[in-house]
């Protein structure tokens, strides 16, 4: 005949050695209800899938307007150089300076401006194509590229001092490339921030407390 709840040896009976009455439970923990057997109550899947929604929006990558994104860089790279090409015009063919410093007196100032710019120009769409890979990679695209552009921005400035120029040269060209540099970077961030658009998470079924 099987065991019942109700036995004494419910659990197993004593082995050699042990005392008779070393495994009986106390009175009332004899008894074991039917009902506490049961496993616990298995909340259905439908309460889940508001928070699979939430963490699918969530975590589903931003959307990149990759169009305006390069013709804003487009924009920035025309107006760098043409601060590039002002500011080396300005110095080097009214104020007689050596600007950029590391090129040499033999240059007239308009082609002088004219390959700054150019250069400028070029850098600003090289910062551009770094921007859209970082926005299509990195959590924190802003961030990194503020990151890469600001030590980018401080090895230019710091660059002409290390060249054999005159002392005027070299802090012309350095203020001009800080001037230029900050402009790069802090137009293609704004710009980065218009140009990407989250998802936005799914609304909620459930009312919040003291709504109407």
């Amino acid at each position: 005949m099987g065991e019942t709840p109700f036995e004494s040896f419910f659990h197993g009976r004593p082995g050699r050695g042990v005392p008779r009455g070393a495994h009986r439970l106390p009175l009332e923990r004899t008894f074991r209800c039917r009902a506490t057997l049961r496993g616990p109550a298995v909340a259905p899947m439908a309460r889940y899938e508001e928070f699979v929604r939430l963490h699918e929006a969530i975590s589903a990558p931003p959307r990149v307007h990759g169009r305006r994104l390069w013709l804003c860089g487009l924009g920035t790279a025309l107006i760098a150089g043409a601060l590039m090409f002002a500011g080396v015009g300005i110095f080097r063919g009214l104020l007689g300076i050596q600007v950029p410093a590391f090129v040499g007196e033999g240059l007239d100032a308009e082609a002088a401006a004219l390959a700054y710019a150019v250069c400028s120009s070029t850098a600003t769409l090289q910062a551009t194509a770094l921007l859209h890979v970082l926005l299509a990679v990195s959590e924190r695209p802003v961030k990194a590229f503020l990151w890469i552009g600001v030590t980018a921005v401080t090895l230019v400035t710091l660059l002409p001092f290390t060249l054999r120029v005159p002392v005027e040269a070299a802090l012309a060209t350095s203020a001009l490339d800080l001037a230029g540099g900050s402009l790069i970077v802090g137009l293609l961030a704004g710009v980065a921030r218009a140009c990407v658009e989250w998802p936005e998470p799914p609304p909620s079924p459930y009312r919040r407390r003291g709504a109407a």
